[in-house]
């Protein structure tokens, strides 16, 4: 049997293709954050954090859909990186809390601009109609995985 060209190969496997890409991205993306220390995996983190103001880490895990230990040692990175403060909650003492730092909350204008140019470069090679169509598309994936997921849970 011949084998199958890489483009041939990603027609049938566009989970791969989605992978391959979405790793593309984040290696630009990481490569654009590198300057501020920080880098894609603190992005569901920060935003969080930013909106809300204080949050624990068992409330990060579960927006963020990662588990409980390696977003334990992302935490401590954060903090001893300076961008994150962890406080007790003074409602359950057991319980830390985590905020922006002030190093954090200085950085997220710049980080705005950084995502914002970059989303606009990478993405401008679709042209405004095939960027609306990859979105519906992509919301139609998630919602139709989010209802298998929530079925199994």
């Amino acid at each position: 049997m011949p084998s199958l060209t890489h483009e041939a190969a990603s027609h049938r496997n566009p989970g791969r293709l989605l992978n391959q890409v979405a790793r593309l991205i984040t290696r630009d993306f990481d490569r654009r954050l590198a300057p501020l220390g920080i880098n894609v995996a603190y992005m569901p983190v920060l935003g969080a954090l930013k909106a809300a103001g204080h949050l624990s880490q068992k409330e990060l895990a579960e927006m963020g859909r990662i588990g409980q230990p390696a977003m334990a040692q992302m935490l401590d990175r954060m903090v001893k990186e300076g961008l994150l403060i962890r406080t007790t909650d003074s409602a359950d003492r057991r319980r830390a809390l985590f905020a922006l730092s002030q190093k954090g909350r200085d950085l997220m204008p710049e980080v705005g601009r950084i995502l914002e140019t970059g989303n606009v470069e990478i993405f401008s090679a679709l042209g405004s109609d095939g960027f609306g169509r990859l979105i519906a598309l992509l919301r139609q994936l998630e919602h139709h995985l989010a209802g298998k997921d929530e079925a199994t849970s």
